[in-house]
Protein backbone atom coordinates (compact mmCIF):
# COMPACT_ATOMS: atom_id res chain seq x y z
CA UNK A 1 0.00 0.00 0.00
CA UNK A 2 1.49 3.13 -0.94
CA UNK A 3 0.77 6.64 1.49
CA UNK A 4 1.38 10.46 0.52
CA UNK A 5 2.67 12.40 2.36
CA UNK A 6 1.67 16.34 2.00
CA UNK A 7 3.34 19.60 3.47
CA UNK A 8 0.54 21.60 5.53
CA UNK A 9 3.13 24.55 5.94
CA UNK A 10 7.00 25.40 4.65
CA UNK A 11 8.88 23.03 7.04
CA UNK A 12 11.67 20.05 6.63
CA UNK A 13 12.48 16.54 6.11
CA UNK A 14 15.07 15.72 8.84
CA UNK A 15 17.53 12.41 8.90
CA UNK A 16 17.20 12.86 12.83
CA UNK A 17 14.83 15.19 15.32
CA UNK A 18 17.76 18.12 16.39
CA UNK A 19 16.64 21.61 15.56
CA UNK A 20 17.10 22.44 11.82
CA UNK A 21 20.21 24.78 12.72
CA UNK A 22 22.05 21.47 14.41
CA UNK A 23 21.44 20.26 10.69
CA UNK A 24 23.40 20.12 7.95
CA UNK A 25 22.25 20.41 4.68
CA UNK A 26 22.45 16.93 3.82
CA UNK A 27 20.40 16.31 6.79
CA UNK A 28 17.68 18.12 5.88
CA UNK A 29 15.63 18.93 3.00
CA UNK A 30 13.00 21.82 2.43
CA UNK A 31 9.33 20.74 2.04
CA UNK A 32 7.20 23.29 0.99
CA UNK A 33 3.81 24.25 1.38
CA UNK A 34 1.18 21.12 -0.58
CA UNK A 35 4.52 19.58 -2.26
CA UNK A 36 3.60 15.82 -1.95
CA UNK A 37 5.64 12.26 -2.11
CA UNK A 38 5.08 8.82 -2.16
CA UNK A 39 5.69 7.61 0.94
CA UNK A 40 6.46 3.70 0.90
CA UNK A 41 6.17 2.95 5.19
CA UNK A 42 5.41 5.09 7.50
CA UNK A 43 5.88 5.12 11.51
CA UNK A 44 5.85 6.96 14.93
CA UNK A 45 9.06 5.91 16.67
CA UNK A 46 9.95 9.13 17.76
CA UNK A 47 7.81 11.98 19.84
CA UNK A 48 5.95 13.95 18.11
CA UNK A 49 7.69 12.95 14.00
CA UNK A 50 6.58 10.71 11.87
CA UNK A 51 9.08 8.58 10.42
CA UNK A 52 9.08 7.29 6.66
CA UNK A 53 11.04 6.18 3.81
CA UNK A 54 9.89 8.21 0.24
CA UNK A 55 9.04 6.87 -3.03
CA UNK A 56 8.15 9.45 -5.71
CA UNK A 57 7.26 13.27 -6.29
CA UNK A 58 4.35 14.62 -7.71
CA UNK A 59 5.34 14.55 -10.81
CA UNK A 60 5.57 10.50 -10.17
CA UNK A 61 9.35 10.67 -10.70
CA UNK A 62 12.40 9.21 -8.24
CA UNK A 63 13.35 12.00 -5.86
CA UNK A 64 16.69 13.11 -5.95
CA UNK A 65 17.30 13.08 -2.35
CA UNK A 66 18.95 10.32 -0.66
CA UNK A 67 15.35 7.99 -0.59
CA UNK A 68 17.29 4.94 0.84
CA UNK A 69 17.09 6.22 4.04
CA UNK A 70 14.41 7.11 6.40
CA UNK A 71 13.16 10.67 7.04
CA UNK A 72 11.09 12.59 9.62
CA UNK A 73 8.81 15.26 9.64
CA UNK A 74 7.23 17.12 12.50
CA UNK A 75 3.74 15.31 12.65
CA UNK A 76 2.10 18.71 12.94
CA UNK A 77 3.64 20.47 9.48
CA UNK A 78 2.37 17.53 7.38
CA UNK A 79 -0.62 15.48 6.26
CA UNK A 80 -0.53 11.27 5.66
CA UNK A 81 -2.92 10.43 3.12
CA UNK A 82 -3.39 6.55 2.37
CA UNK A 83 -4.36 5.27 -1.26
CA UNK A 84 -8.14 7.06 -1.76
CA UNK A 85 -7.09 10.18 -0.31
CA UNK A 86 -8.35 10.11 3.63
CA UNK A 87 -6.09 11.40 5.89
CA UNK A 88 -4.47 9.11 8.48
CA UNK A 89 -5.03 10.37 12.00
CA UNK A 90 -1.37 10.66 13.27
CA UNK A 91 -0.60 11.13 16.93
CA UNK A 92 2.76 10.73 18.30
CA UNK A 93 2.79 11.67 21.81
CA UNK A 94 4.40 8.87 23.05
CA UNK A 95 6.26 6.12 21.04
CA UNK A 96 5.79 2.34 21.12
CA UNK A 97 9.14 1.81 22.34
CA UNK A 98 8.71 4.50 24.93
CA UNK A 99 4.95 2.68 26.38
CA UNK A 100 6.09 -0.67 25.85
CA UNK A 101 9.39 0.32 28.19
CA UNK A 102 7.25 1.84 30.95
CA UNK A 103 4.53 -1.51 30.41
CA UNK A 104 7.00 -4.04 30.47
CA UNK A 105 4.99 -5.73 27.74
CA UNK A 106 4.18 -5.20 24.03
CA UNK A 107 1.22 -3.09 23.11
CA UNK A 108 -0.84 -3.99 19.78
CA UNK A 109 -1.27 -1.41 17.16
CA UNK A 110 -4.66 -0.73 18.03
CA UNK A 111 -3.68 -0.46 22.13
CA UNK A 112 -0.69 2.63 20.78
CA UNK A 113 -3.26 4.06 18.72
CA UNK A 114 -5.69 3.91 21.70
CA UNK A 115 -3.08 5.16 24.08
CA UNK A 116 -2.08 8.11 21.74
CA UNK A 117 -5.75 9.12 20.96
CA UNK A 118 -6.31 9.03 25.15
CA UNK A 119 -3.35 11.14 25.09
CA UNK A 120 -4.67 13.58 23.14
CA UNK A 121 -8.70 13.34 23.60
CA UNK A 122 -8.07 14.30 27.60
CA UNK A 123 -4.88 16.83 27.17
CA UNK A 124 -2.50 14.14 28.89
CA UNK A 125 -0.22 16.04 27.05
CA UNK A 126 2.84 17.22 28.62
CA UNK A 127 5.78 15.16 30.60
CA UNK A 128 3.92 15.28 34.32
CA UNK A 129 0.56 14.36 32.98
CA UNK A 130 2.13 12.03 31.03
CA UNK A 131 4.57 10.21 33.19
CA UNK A 132 1.81 10.03 36.51
CA UNK A 133 -0.73 8.55 33.88
CA UNK A 134 1.13 5.57 31.97
CA UNK A 135 2.65 5.03 35.37
CA UNK A 136 -0.68 4.81 37.50
CA UNK A 137 -2.28 2.74 34.61
CA UNK A 138 0.43 0.72 34.65
CA UNK A 139 0.30 -0.25 37.79
CA UNK A 140 -3.54 -0.40 38.16
CA UNK A 141 -3.53 -3.42 35.30
CA UNK A 142 -0.61 -4.86 36.06
CA UNK A 143 1.71 -4.27 33.58
CA UNK A 144 -1.57 -4.53 30.78
CA UNK A 145 -1.93 -7.73 32.33
CA UNK A 146 -5.35 -7.25 33.18
CA UNK A 147 -7.70 -4.86 31.23
CA UNK A 148 -10.92 -6.68 32.73
CA UNK A 149 -11.51 -7.26 36.17
CA UNK A 150 -10.53 -11.16 36.95
CA UNK A 151 -13.84 -11.76 39.27
CA UNK A 152 -16.81 -12.07 37.52
CA UNK A 153 -18.86 -9.21 38.50
CA UNK A 154 -21.41 -11.08 40.22
CA UNK A 155 -20.22 -9.21 43.15
CA UNK A 156 -21.53 -6.35 41.85
CA UNK A 157 -24.71 -7.44 40.66
CA UNK A 158 -27.65 -5.02 42.10
CA UNK A 159 -25.22 -2.46 42.73
CA UNK A 160 -27.95 0.39 42.41
CA UNK A 161 -25.13 2.91 43.30
CA UNK A 162 -23.04 1.74 40.00
CA UNK A 163 -26.38 2.02 38.07
CA UNK A 164 -26.91 -1.63 38.00
CA UNK A 165 -30.43 -2.05 38.19
CA UNK A 166 -31.28 -4.85 35.64
CA UNK A 167 -30.33 -8.96 35.82
CA UNK A 168 -26.63 -9.06 34.82
CA UNK A 169 -25.50 -5.71 35.17
CA UNK A 170 -22.38 -7.10 37.35
CA UNK A 171 -21.10 -9.54 35.09
CA UNK A 172 -21.84 -7.13 32.25
CA UNK A 173 -20.11 -3.99 33.44
CA UNK A 174 -17.20 -5.06 35.55
CA UNK A 175 -14.22 -3.48 35.52
CA UNK A 176 -12.32 -2.93 32.22
CA UNK A 177 -9.54 -0.92 31.10
CA UNK A 178 -6.29 0.26 32.73
CA UNK A 179 -7.97 2.02 35.05
CA UNK A 180 -11.23 0.20 35.73
CA UNK A 181 -14.70 1.16 34.92
CA UNK A 182 -16.94 -0.26 36.43
CA UNK A 183 -21.13 -0.36 36.45
CA UNK A 184 -23.73 0.47 34.11
CA UNK A 185 -23.84 4.11 34.88
CA UNK A 186 -20.22 4.91 34.20
CA UNK A 187 -20.37 2.58 31.07
CA UNK A 188 -23.49 4.56 29.93
CA UNK A 189 -21.69 7.94 30.42
CA UNK A 190 -18.12 6.88 28.86
CA UNK A 191 -20.78 5.42 25.63
CA UNK A 192 -22.19 8.96 25.89
CA UNK A 193 -19.04 11.01 26.03
CA UNK A 194 -17.42 9.12 23.41
CA UNK A 195 -20.93 8.68 21.13
CA UNK A 196 -20.17 4.94 21.11
CA UNK A 197 -22.90 2.86 21.76
CA UNK A 198 -21.52 -0.20 21.30
CA UNK A 199 -19.95 0.67 24.80
CA UNK A 200 -22.64 -0.98 26.63
CA UNK A 201 -21.96 -4.34 25.06
CA UNK A 202 -19.82 -4.66 28.19
CA UNK A 203 -16.53 -5.30 29.36
CA UNK A 204 -14.99 -7.17 26.93
CA UNK A 205 -15.29 -4.46 24.08
CA UNK A 206 -14.24 -1.53 26.42
CA UNK A 207 -10.82 -3.43 26.96
CA UNK A 208 -9.92 -4.38 23.94
CA UNK A 209 -11.72 -0.71 21.74
CA UNK A 210 -10.88 1.15 24.57
CA UNK A 211 -8.36 0.86 27.18
CA UNK A 212 -6.61 3.56 27.88
CA UNK A 213 -9.44 6.07 26.42
CA UNK A 214 -11.86 4.53 29.28
CA UNK A 215 -9.32 5.67 32.02
CA UNK A 216 -8.17 9.16 30.40
CA UNK A 217 -12.35 9.30 30.88
CA UNK A 218 -11.79 8.87 34.89
CA UNK A 219 -8.55 10.87 34.26
CA UNK A 220 -10.76 13.45 33.22
CA UNK A 221 -13.62 13.61 35.03
CA UNK A 222 -11.49 13.13 38.70
CA UNK A 223 -8.84 16.75 37.52
CA UNK A 224 -5.73 14.72 37.42
CA UNK A 225 -4.45 17.38 34.78
CA UNK A 226 -4.99 19.90 37.05
CA UNK A 227 -3.30 17.79 40.06
CA UNK A 228 -0.57 16.49 37.66
CA UNK A 229 0.15 20.37 36.96
CA UNK A 230 1.26 21.26 40.32
CA UNK A 231 4.02 19.16 40.48
CA UNK A 232 2.61 16.10 42.84
CA UNK A 233 4.50 13.30 44.64
CA UNK A 234 3.43 9.78 43.49
CA UNK A 235 1.59 9.66 46.80
CA UNK A 236 -0.57 12.50 45.82
CA UNK A 237 -1.34 11.04 42.66
CA UNK A 238 -1.63 7.75 44.01
CA UNK A 239 -3.82 9.12 46.93
CA UNK A 240 -6.39 10.58 44.17
CA UNK A 241 -6.07 7.55 41.83
CA UNK A 242 -6.77 4.85 44.66
CA UNK A 243 -8.21 6.41 47.57
CA UNK A 244 -5.10 5.27 49.80
CA UNK A 245 -2.25 4.12 49.06
CA UNK A 246 -2.07 0.20 47.89
CA UNK A 247 0.50 -0.68 45.59
CA UNK A 248 2.88 2.75 46.38
CA UNK A 249 6.34 1.06 45.40
CA UNK A 250 4.91 -0.74 42.32
CA UNK A 251 3.69 3.11 41.48
CA UNK A 252 6.73 4.58 42.44
CA UNK A 253 8.89 1.98 40.31
CA UNK A 254 6.61 2.72 37.36
CA UNK A 255 7.07 6.85 37.75
CA UNK A 256 10.90 6.45 38.21
CA UNK A 257 10.68 4.46 34.83
CA UNK A 258 7.99 6.38 33.08
CA UNK A 259 10.91 9.80 34.06
CA UNK A 260 13.34 7.81 32.15
CA UNK A 261 11.59 6.96 28.68
CA UNK A 262 9.38 9.81 28.76
CA UNK A 263 12.02 12.70 28.35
Amino acid sequence: MAFTIRAKQDTWLKLSPKSNADLTDAEKFSFKTNSRFTVDSYTIDVPKHVRFTLGNDDKGEPILIQSERSWLAFIEHIELLDDDGSIIKLLGIITRQQAESVYGRKLSDGQLQDLNECLDKYKINNLPRIRHFVSQTAHESGGLRWLQELDNGGYLEGRKDLGNVNPGDGPKYKGAGAIQLTGRANYQAFSNAIADPKVMDGSAYVATKYPFTSAGFWWWNNNMNALCDKNPTVEQVTLRVNGGYNGLDDRKKYYQKACQVIV
